[in-house]
Formats: C-alpha cells, sequence, structure tokens
C-alpha cells in the first residue's frame, strides 16, 4: 500500500492539471499546443528521472534516492504554483516529474526486490489498481478546485501531497537494495552503464517495453485529448468532464483488480496477451467511431474500451521483463518508466497539433496498439518457461 501510495502521486500531478488546460491556455494566451507541453513536460522530466535514478539505485540503494525525489517534486509544485508565465510553468513541470519519476521507478524496483514471477506480477496489479483509482479521484478534485482556486490552487494541493509522499517514504519504506561497495566516481559509472548495456541487449525486454509504453501511448491519447473532445466538442463543463473521466478511470481500476485475482491462475503471459488483444481491437472500433462521426455516447464507450486493459499490460509486461533481470530491476524498471514517460511527452503534443483533437487521438491509438501488439507477441512466444 505504501508503495502505491508513492506512485499514486503522478497521476494526481497529471490528472488533477487536465481539467485546467484551457484555462492555462486562456491565462497566458497560448494555443493548445503549448498547453500540453505542461503536460508532456512533465512526463519528459519524469522519464529523465526513472531513465537515471533507477540504475543509480541498483548501486546506491533505494531508499535515501526515494526521500530525495520526493523533496524535489514538492519544490518543483511550489515554483509551478507560483509560476509568472507558461514557460516558468513547463520548466517547473519538468522538475517535478523528474523527482516523481524517481519515486515511481524506485517503487516499481522494491517490488521484485521482495517478490518474484506471479506473486510480483499480483503486487504489481495492486499497485496499478490504486494508480488506477488516482485517475478517478484526481479528476474530479481538480474540476471541483478549478473554479474556486484556480490552476494555481490545484498545484499548492500538489506541493502538499508531495509533501504526504515523502513523510509515507521516511516512516514506511526501508531500504530493499544491495549497497555495492564503489571505490571511485568512474567505477561508479561503469558499474551504472553496465546495468545498462545488460538491460539493453535483452530482445524479450525490448518486447515488453514497446507492449508497455505503446499501451501507455495509447491511453494518453486519451488523456491529452480529452478535455478538448469532452469539454469543447461535446459541450461538457469542467466538472462534467472530470465526472466522465473518473468513470473511464474506474474501468482501469476494476481491471487491475481483476488481474491481481486472475493473474495466479492464468499466469502473466496470458493475461498480457488477452490486455494488448483488447486495446488492439478496442483503438480501431473507436477509429470506426469518430470516422463515422456516430453518436458521442459511442465515443465515450470507446475511450472506456481502450483505456481499461492499461493497467494490466503495465502490471504483467514490467513483472515479466523485471523476472529476467532481478538483480539489475532497479534498471530494467527505469528503462520501461523511461518509455512510457517518453511517449506521454511525444503523444501530448503530436495530438494537439490535429485539426480535430478526436482523429488526432484515433490516429494515435491505431498506431501505438499495432507496435504494443507486435512487441507484446515477440517476448511472450520466446520467455522462458
Amino acid at each position: 500500500m505504501a508503495l502505491a501510495l508513492l506512485t499514486a502521486t503522478a497521476p494526481f500531478a497529471t490528472d488533477m492539471h487536465l481539467p485546467v488546460l484551457p484555462a492555462i491556455a486562456a491565462e497566458f494566451g497560448v494555443t493548445t499546443s503549448i498547453a500540453q507541453l505542461t503536460l508532456s513536460g512533465f512526463f519528459a522530466g519524469m522519464g529523465l528521472g526513472q531513465l537515471i535514478i533507477g540504475p543509480i539505485s541498483d548501486v546506491v540503494g533505494r531508499r535515501k534516492l526515494l526521500l530525495a525525489g520526493a523533496v524535489l517534486a514538492a519544490l518543483a509544485a511550489v515554483i509551478a504554483a507560483l509560476a509568472p508565465g507558461v514557460w516558468v510553468l513547463i520548466i517547473a513541470r519538468v522538475i517535478q516529474g523528474f523527482g516523481g519519476g524517481a519515486c515511481v521507478v524506485l517503487a516499481r524496483a522494491i517490488i521484485p526486490d521482495l517478490v518474484r514471477g506471479d506473486s510480483a506480477a499480483k503486487a504489481f496489479s495492486l499497485l496499478m489498481a490504486i494508480n488506477g483509482l488516482a485517475p478517478a479521484v484526481a479528476p474530479v478534485i481538480g474540476g471541483l478546485l478549478a473554479e474556486p482556486v484556480g490552476w494555481r490552487g490545484i498545484h499548492w494541493a500538489l506541493a502538499g501531497l508531495h509533501v504526504i509522499q515523502l513523510l509515507i517514504a521516511w516512516a514506511v519504506v526501508p531500504e530493499t537494495g544491495s549497497v555495492k561497495e564503489v571505490a571511485s566516481v568512474r567505477a561508479f559509472a561503469g558499474a551504472v552503464a553496465g546495468n545498462y548495456v545488460a538491460v539493453l541487449k535483452s530482445p524479450l525486454i525490448w518486447g515488453y517495453l514497446l507492449a508497455m509504453a505503446m499501451s501507455f501511448g495509447t491511453m494518453f491519447c486519451y488523456v491529452a485529448s480529452s478535455p478538448f473532445i469532452i469539454q469543447e466538442q461535446m459541450g461538457f463543463s469542467a466538472s462534467g468532464y472530470s465526472l466522465i473521466f473518473a468513470l473511464i478511470s474506474l474501468g482501469i481500476f476494476s481491471s487491475s483488480l481483476l488481474n491481481a485475482r486472475l493473474v495466479g491462475r492464468l499466469g502473466s503471459k496470458t493475461m498480457l496477451r488477452i490486455a494488448v488483444g483488447s486495446s488492439f481491437v478496442s483503438s480501431w472500433l473507436l477509429f470506426a467511431i469518430v470516422m463515422l462521426d456516430l453518436p458521442d455516447a459511442l465515443k465515450l464507450v470507446g475511450m472506456f474500451l481502450v483505456a481499461a486493459p492499461t493497467a494490466v499490460i503495465m502490471a504483467n509486461s514490467t513483472a515479466l521483463a523485471t523476472s529476467l533481470m532481478r538483480e539489475r530491476s532497479g534498471s530494467v524498471s527505469a528503462e520501461m518508466g523511461f518509455a512510457q514517460a517518453l511517449m506521454g511527452a511525444v503523444m501530448s503534443p503530436l495530438v494537439g497539433l490535429a485539426a480535430n483533437p478526436a482523429v488526432g487521438m484515433v490516429t494515435g491509438m491505431v498506431v501505438c496498439s499495432a507496435v504494443a501488439l507486435a512487441g507484446m507477441l515477440y517476448s511472450t512466444a520466446r520467455h522462458p518457461a
């Protein structure tokens, strides 16, 4: 539970921010694509935080880095709340993402320190369940706060959440990693680089990485586009959007609980195949609904079907990948987390370039889901028994 709470601040930092994207664009007089950089900037920082901190934790341990990440995220959220311009806000979000990314990658690395196999997949599922519940709650909170306190007040609230994250890490999380003695900075850098190279040489990990990251990209096409589709095209208010987003996020939460219940019986590979396959089919279904301009209710159902399998994909692909190199779980988690965050950073401005946000969303979805399917099929077919 403590690890899940440590990672839940990342979806809070994105999903509480979503309802106020139009307000940020209006206040600073910038385009939708520029406003979305406050979202993609967070994911860029989150990716770098995971990429850098994960492999370092394989050498120096997890706990101190976890505490430092929480402090950095809290300070950056304060800067964001005080930002005088959009570019200061974007930079603060990058720094906030870096600190949050450190916490996410370390929480994920701690799980294989403690458990393995389908038990690890179950633990990841429970972690994803909490992370799936956070998007159901966060946009509702963001929508309710948007009018009385504005986007600045939301970032003050995020600063408070990061402080709570720091207190949890300090009070509950022990050191689980193995602290290695290194003779010099050069030896330290060599140990970190060696972990990276070993992970990058594994084609199976690459397949799981693609399955996880591209599935996240599929969902993030929805996340980045949904404020503009649901509020501006469908005519819902910020609070109405938040309620719809929360209901769709409950699908992610429910699928995580279902995965935790079934993975011990069916196995991680089977659950991953089912989830990636359903995401692929749902993406094409929503593509057809949008292109045929069918009723808005069908579009919302399609968004639900695309989003629901995401947590199952992330839990099982991460468990299967880390099972291949448990001694380098920090490095594996870092590279998978970086790829995930990179997709969030890339897809947000890309889908914003489309004249019609709905068309941009579904085009990105069908491309990402196809690549995810290919990566999943490659690795699950070759994974050691």
